[in-house]
This record gives C-alpha cells, sequence and structure tokens, in this order.
C-alpha cells in the first residue's frame, strides 16, 4: 500500500514545521487506508491492548494523553517489528456519574427520576448514550492513537451486555453469588451502596463530643464521639481488654442517654486505649469496625437512618431530622440532662461519594455479595508463576496486598442506570436467574416475573474488558486470536478496583490470565504539586497543548514522564521543547534534501562508507541509539527511549555529524547524502512510535518509492555498524573542539578565525576535522598571539580579541553599578528597605568596583 507522491526537494517544504498543517491529514489517511484494522487470521504473531475504556461522561485529560499514548507506542512498536496488532477502543457506560448527568438535565426540566419513570429514564439514558457515546474515545484521533475504530465496544451495547449476564448467571450456579445484609457505603445522594474504592476521603475540621453513659447498678462510663446522632443506635460499649481503667466495668450494662436501651459492656483488642476516653460506643448499624465488634459480640444491629441520610429513629423526636440537625438538638439535650462532658476541636479524614461527593453512610442493607475465595488462590498462584509482570515492579505488592486481605465483593448497586440484576421473582416466592429474561418462573411456571431492581457495580462489568470485547461467550474469531491480550495500561488508583478483577476473571472464565504486562503510570499533578482538576482550576486540557504545540511534543513529553517517578509535576516547557524538536528535525531534513545531485533508486544504507570518520562515528551511534530505543520500549522505560532518540537526533546527528557532512552535502558527495538518508531513514522509523506525525511527514519527503512509514519494518541494525574505534577517535576530536570552543567564547573572539595546532599523537584526519569544526586553520606552528592549551595542542585567535571582550564585560558592569547606586541614593528606598537589604547592595556595589577596577589594570 502505497501513499501519494509527496515532494521530492526541500524547495517545496515550508522552512518550519507546523503540525496544525499535517497532523489531521495524516490520521485521516491512515484511517481511510485501513491501517489500524486488524486480521485475525494473520499468520503473524498476534499483539492486544483493549483499551481502558473511558467514562462515556469525560473528556480528554492528561491522564488520557499519558495513558493512550504508552500504549499507542507500544501498538505502534509491535506492527513496525511484525506483529499483528488489535488495538481495541471502547467506552464505559459510567453508571453512577451517568446517572447524576441525567438528573441534573431532568432537575433542570423540574423533574424526577421517580416523576419519569425507570423505563422512560433507560430510553433517555439510551438517546444520550447516542448523542455523547463516541466523543471522548474520538478524541483520541486528536492524540494520533491508532485504534481500530472498526470494533468500538461499549459496556451497553447488546453483545456486552449479554456477557455480563453470563458471567452473573455463572458465579450463581456455582453458588458464589448470594444476597445478605452487611454494613456498606451508602452513598443518602445516589442512594446505593459503593465500594470501599469509591471512596474518596476529605480532611475534615470537626467536634469531638465526651458523653457520660450511666453503669447499672452506679457510676459511668465516658465515651468520646464526632457523630453524637449515631449515638441512637448504639447496641453496646466496648473496652480493651487489657486497659486497667475499664476492667471492672466488662460483664456490665449501660443505659443509652435519651433512648434508655441497655447495652452491654464487652472486652474488644480492636478498642484503642489511647483513642477518646479508651471507650468506645458500639454502632454496628453505621461503623465498619463496630459491625465487626457487633458480630463477635452478638449485639443487636439497630439502622438509625433512612436511605436519604435522614434520621429513622420512631418514636424519639429526631425522627426524620437530618443528620446534621439531629446532631445539634442531641447534643443540646444531653447538655440539658448534665451528660455533655465537654467538646474538643478534632479533625479527621471523612469519606465521600468519590461520583457526587456525599458524605458516606455507613449502614447496614441488603445486598448482593459475591464470593472471592476461590478466584483469589487462583491470581494468587499466578502471580506465584509470574504470569503477570508489573512495571514498575512495586506495584505488584500493592496488589498481592490488598488480594491476601480480600473479602466477598459487594456486587449490587441501588441505582437505575447499569446492567439490571438477572434475578426474577414470581408472585410464590420462587427466584428465577437466566441470562434472557424468561416467560415463566422455572419451578412454578408462573409468568408474571419481576426482576430484581438492582444493577451491577460497574467494575464487574469492567473486569471482563479484555474478553468480553473479544465476543466471549461466544467462540469469536477475535477472541481465539487476541487473547490473551498482552498489556494493560492504568493508574495505581484502580490496581484494585479494576486489574486485579481482571485477572481473576479472566483466570475463571478464559483459564489464564488476561495480560502478560500492567504498566502503571505516574500521576500528572499541576504545576504546584496539587492535583488537577477543572473545579479547583488547576486542569489543563491536552487540546490546548496540541493546538499550541503540536501533538507529537505531548505524545513526546508523555513517554518522557509517564514512567519515570510516582507522580510528576506539569511543565509546559518542556512540551515546548518538544516542538523544538520537531522542528529541528524539519531543518535537518531540509538540509540533506536540499544536497544536490540525482538521489539514488536504492534504498539509503547500500553505499560503502568506511573512509570518513565521521560517517562510521555516526553509523556506530544510530545503532547504539536504535538498541537504546528498542530496549526502553521493551523494558517499559519509556523515557529511556525517548532521551536516547533526542541525544542521537540533536546532538550527535544535527548537531555534530550535518555540521562535520555540511561541505560534502552541498557537494553532491553521494556517501554522505547515502549515510545521511540512511539516518533520517532509520531515525524516522525509530522515532514514529512516539512522533508519528512529523516521521511520517518526514519519511514521506525522502527519496525513494515509499509506502506508509507506520508500515515500515522496525529497523534492526544489531552490531551491523558498530564502531568502538571510530567512536573513540571522533570523541577526542569533539574534545578538542569544544575545549577550542570555550575559549573562543571567553576570549570574546569572532566566530571564524585563529589556529590550531596539534601535536604527532592525533592522526591527521581527527586535526583536519577539529581545525574545520572549530573554524580555525590547522597549523604546524602558532605565529601570533597568547596560545591557550586544548587536548593535545593549543589554540590561539585573533590579537585584540581580549580587549573587546574587557571592554563589554567593564560596560555591562558600569551599568550593573549605575543601577545600585540609584538605589542607594533613593530616600524612600533608605528609609524602608530592610537594614539587611541595604547592606547586601551597599557589598555588591564595592564588589562591582573592584571588578572594573581589575579590568582596567588588564587595559593598562
Amino acid at each position: 500500500m502505497k501513499h501519494a507522491p509527496m515532494p521530492e526537494t526541500d524547495s517545496e517544504m515550508p522552512k518550519a514545521f507546523d503540525p496544525q498543517a499535517i497532523e489531521a491529514g495524516w490520521y485521516a489517511r491512515w484511517e481511510s487506508d485501513g491501517l489500524f484494522i486488524a486480521d485475525a487470521q494473520s499468520s503473524k504473531p498476534k499483539y492486544c491492548i483493549c483499551l481502558p475504556p473511558p467514562n462515556i461522561t469525560g473528556e480528554l485529560h492528561m491522564g488520557h494523553a499519558l495513558n493512550h499514548t504508552l500504549q499507542d507506542i507500544c501498538a505502534r512498536y509491535r506492527r513496525m517489528a511484525g506483529s499483528e496488532v488489535l488495538f481495541l477502543p471502547g467506552t464505559d457506560h459510567a453508571a453512577i456519574a451517568t446517572q447524576n448527568v441525567i438528573e441534573r438535565q431532568l432537575a433542570a426540566e423540574g423533574m424526577t427520576k421517580e416523576q419519569l419513570g425507570r423505563d422512560a429514564f433507560t430510553a433517555r439514558v439510551d438517546e444520550w448514550y447516542r448523542d455523547v457515546g463516541e466523543t471522548i474515545v474520538s478524541q483520541d484521533r486528536i492524540l494520533g492513537i491508532s485504534l481500530d475504530w472498526t470494533r468500538l465496544r461499549f459496556t451497553m451495547d447488546p453483545a456486552y451486555v449479554r456477557a455480563v449476564m453470563t458471567a452473573f448467571v455463572e458465579f450463581f450456579g456455582r453458588g458464589w453469588i448470594y444476597r445478605a445484609p452487611r454494613i456498606v457505603n451508602w452513598c443518602p445522594h445516589d442512594q446505593s451502596a459503593i465500594s470501599d474504592l469509591e471512596v474518596e476521603w476529605q480532611q475534615h475540621q470537626d467536634t469531638l463530643y465526651f458523653i457520660k453513659y450511666p453503669v447499672e447498678g452506679g457510676g459511668e462510663v465516658t465515651i468520646a464521639t464526632v457523630r453524637p446522632e449515631t449515638m441512637l443506635a448504639d447496641t453496646g460499649v466496648a473496652v480493651n481488654p487489657e486497659d486497667e481503667r475499664y476492667k471492672h466495668l466488662i460483664g456490665k450494662t449501660a443505659v443509652l442517654p435519651l433512648v434508655g436501651r441497655k447495652l452491654p459492656i464487652v472486652a474488644d483488642d480492636a478498642v484503642e486505649k489511647n483513642f477518646g476516653t479508651g471507650a468506645l460506643k458500639v454502632t454496628p448499624g453505621h461503623d465498619p469496625m463496630d459491625y465487626e465488634i457487633g458480630q463477635r459480640h452478638g449485639l443487636e444491629i439497630v439502622n438509625g437512618m433512612h436511605l436519604d441520610g435522614s434520621m429513622q429513629v420512631p418514636g424519639l423526636p429526631y425522627d426524620g431530622l437530618p443528620a446534621l440537625e439531629a446532631r445539634k438538638r442531641i447534643v443540646a439535650d444531653l447538655n440539658k440532662q448534665g451528660l455533655l462532658v465537654k467538646e474538643e476541636p478534632y479533625t479527621h479524614e471523612v469519606g465521600h461519594c468519590d461520583r457526587c461527593k456525599s458524605i458516606i453512610e455507613p449502614l447496614i442493607s441488603e445486598q448482593w455479595w459475591l464470593r472471592m475465595e476461590e478466584m483469589r488462590d487462583k491470581a494468587l498462584a499466578a502471580s506465584d508463576a509470574g504470569k503477570v509482570r508489573w512495571h514498575p515492579e512495586r506495584y505488584e505488592r500493592t496488589y498481592l496486598d490488598w488480594l491476601r486481605g480480600l473479602r466477598d465483593w459487594n456486587i449490587g448497586r441501588q441505582l437505575w442506570l447499569g446492567h439490571r440484576v438477572p434475578v426474577y421473582y414470581c408472585a410464590n416466592g420462587h427466584t428465577t436467574v437466566a441470562v434472557d429474561r424468561p416467560d415463566q418462573c422455572d419451578e412454578c411456571g408462573d409468568g408474571d416475573l419481576a426482576q430484581d431492581t438492582d444493577v451491577l457495580d460497574t467494575w464487574f462489568s469492567s473486569a471482563l474488558w479484555p474478553f468480553a470485547t473479544l465476543g466471549w461467550p461466544e467462540e469469536t474469531d477475535d477472541l481465539k486470536a487476541f487473547y490473551p491480550n498482552n498489556l494493560n495500561v492504568t493508574a495505581r488508583e484502580i490496581i484494585n478496583l479494576w486489574v486485579s478483577r481482571m485477572i481473576m476473571t479472566g483466570l475463571e472464565f478464559m483459564g489464564e490470565v488476561p495480560f502478560s504486562d500492567v504498566a502503571i503510570t505516574c500521576q500528572v499533578q499541576a504545576a504546584d504539586g496539587r492535583r488537577m482538576s477543572k473545579s479547583l482550576g488547576t486542569g489543563v486540557d491536552p487540546r490546548d497543548l496540541i493546538q499550541k504545540y503540536g501533538t507529537d511534543a505531548l505524545r513526546a513529553w508523555a513517554a518522557s514522564v509517564a514512567m519515570s517517578s510516582q507522580d510528576v509535576r506539569f511543565d509546559e516547557s518542556r512540551v515546548e521543547g518538544y516542538r523544538r524538536f520537531c522542528n529541528k528535525l524539519w531543518n535537518a531534513t531540509r538540509l540533506v534534501l536540499s544536497s544536490p545531485g540525482t538521489r539514488s533508486a536504492q534504498a539509503p544504507g547500500m553505499l560503502e562508507a568506511r573512509e570518513h570518520l565521521e560517517d562510521r562515528w555516526i553509523l556506530s551511534r544510530l545503532s547504539v541509539a536504535a538498541q537504546e530505543i528498542s530496549a526502553g520500549i521493551e523494558n517499559f522505560t519509556f523515557q529511556d527511549s525517548i532521551n536516547a532518540a533526542y541525544g542521537f537526533a540533536w546532538n550527535e546527528f544535527c548537531d555534530w555529524y550535518l555540521e562535520s557532512v555540511k561541505d560534502r552535502l552541498r557537494d553532491g558527495d553521494p556517501v554522505a547524502q547515502d549515510v545521511a538518508y540512511f539516518c533520517l531513514d532509520t531515525l524516522f522509523r525509530l522515532l514514529h512510535p512516539f512522533m508519528p506525525f512529523v516521521t511520517e511527514e518526514l519519511w514521506s519527503r525522502l527519496p525513494g518509492d515509499r509506502e506508509y512509514l507506520m508500515r515500515a519494518h522496525w529497523p534492526e541494525l544489531r552490531d551491523r555498524f558498530v564502531d568502538p574505534g571510530a567512536e573513540a577517535e571522533f570523541e577526542r576530536m569533539m574534545w578538542i573542539v569544544e575545549e577550542a570552543r570555550g575559549h573562543r567564547q571567553a576570549a570574546g573572539a569572532p566566530a571564524r578565525g585563529g589556529q590550531l595546532q596539534l601535536d604527532s599523537s592525533i592522526n591527521r584526519t581527527i586535526a583536519r576535522l577539529a581545525a574545520k569544526l572549530a573554524h580555525a586553520d590547522l597549523v604546524d606552528d602558532l605565529d601570533r598571539g597568547t596560545p591557550l592549551a586544548v587536548a593535545a595542542g593549543r589554540v590561539n585567535f585573533p590579537a585584540g580579541s581580549g580587549d573587546a571582550r574587557r571592554q563589554k564585560e567593564r560596560k555591562q558592569l558600569e551599568a550593573d553599578l549605575a543601577k545600585i547606586e540609584a538605589r542607594l541614593d533613593n530616600p524612600d528606598f533608605q528609609e524602608k528597605a530592610p537594614p539587611e537589604v541595604v547592606k547586601n547592595l551597599d557589598e555588591r556595589a564595592e564588589a562591582i568596583r573592584d571588578a572594573i577596577d581589575r579590568l582596567k589594570d588588564e587595559d593598562s
């Protein structure tokens, strides 16, 4: 497959690289020519990445820029290295987030979802999905992400829904899914349970209340709580068995103030002796630790709150009040009864729903649960066998620590949006579980069935992503060809939410881990170290950066930071630096293309290039760079790859090699042309996964009959050009030139002129090249000026250049001194400036005067 012919001369190349002029065009051509489409029937080795599905409610952000760029680097690299690559796109229905969006729309119309009705609500959501469905994932086109758009998946597509239903039914059939009351994280706004991993902790400044609980038979025990409203659901008091203060109370009964309920006083090791008073009010219905204590001691569970977060205490004056209002009244009543001992300021972490930001209320709720023991054990065994490699390795410990402490998974959610639990009830109390909605009850044949109102946790459906996207439970060609996937790139905060569950379900349903490598990217912070957030005003829109600097610059930046540290503060100047790098490549290509003569039709790198040291040196350095770039991709140290490419292209090829062969290129030397074209050809291949647009554009302008660079083979130079001798000789020449340039700059000498004398240890090839690059005449003896030492020789420059330097320096110092003296002579400054500032300026002025005097002495 060949693309349209491009201009063959540099005269038709713009003088500067303009990313806006080329990027959209190249992506459209890649896509229209089917370059992203994978062939499941191909005989090539298979490589698969299933893009982590962004929330359908989202917009492209810096996290996507890092995550998706790294995956695309791997996908493009593997294609060029000979694999059949499937890079599969998709989106997640984001149940809570989407429901919040639709409910806000309804509220603006003066309506609630309950007024609309569940079926109409579902229809409205479907319509909204159709409107915005491809917005977020289509933005990947801007980033140059080479996704197979013919296989776009959505977690609410019929085929995917069927996969989710199948997984539920399979788990249920094994006896792993059950329904039971447990304490959960309850969001009063969404009126749904959420997982521990979806709780966002925020620091609150609250009050710690010390309250006396009377003890039957005399005495009292004082407890401390931040939430007096929950005391109405207390069913016990707990103390540490080793706490001498309370041993005499163990086994006795306290009386709950305001309610009168009798509370057993129990001993439990979970109680911290040093928190509060060391005596703990136990509220099993509203605190996870209290729930565990209650289970161990058989304490009653009282649910003191409605699902909307208001108080549920029939017969008490606080019933139906919002929690904070109830708190105020309870504290006031305790104070009236003389039971409020004291109040203290207290700082602590409070859980919030990570979607709607409401404060989470732990409460008892009947929920659907999935047993995890067997899947956990299989995942641990797979880890022991080294089946999944983690990059960086330290994140495997995060995964394993969570896995070893894994409990049953609350998979139910009390939402209207999502995958409805496939459980059906008849009027006779029977339960039917089926992938497709049954026509009648399996046990009694009753045709009037009601489906369970719960939906499944979004992460339940996401856990199936690596194989459900490929057609499971059907035995599709894609599933056979591309499972297991090869790579998952994600953020550390969803290792437990998502990665662990994909591994477990992959092992359970497919018999193999879903991918062999997991790469965890860093978190991009704002420049001041805060998290990036639109609401905080610290967000950076990658589309703005692309508009400003081009996609390639943003991608190169992403590669340079994504795997280099745990967190990285965003520095826009680094993106700008890669924009300059693009222009450097552009200008280097223009220079080489400007070389006269008829260009060879054969591929570059075919001519013998042994005569000139600079040719042998640059080919050797190219071989080393190619090895380093490949190793960086293979080892998921992408920063090593981009740094090696940048160092070779900018420092070695542009600054040293092209400068060395400029005259040869100008004269149409076919060997210099061949080497330069070969370096550019190879460099563009090596850089293409990182910077696809500028490399494709420049590649298309090189001589010869060319297909898409994206379809070109990955360079395998191996040791073909490695020449340690040439590298050593050229480096020696570089030392001489750099020293000569340093002396020239210090002396303030003109850019050209001077003499270079080298001793007999330096061969004439190195000597001539050094003199050429130092812009000096190579001589046997210096005949003027004061000689300055360089490696294995000396250099001098035209007389008088030192005088010019001293005069320039003296002029600058005199200007600086005048500014300081003007400030010191200003009465307002003398009056208002701190004494130490005035003193520092005085000392600085005196130092400048001394420096001026020294320069005067040198001139005389």
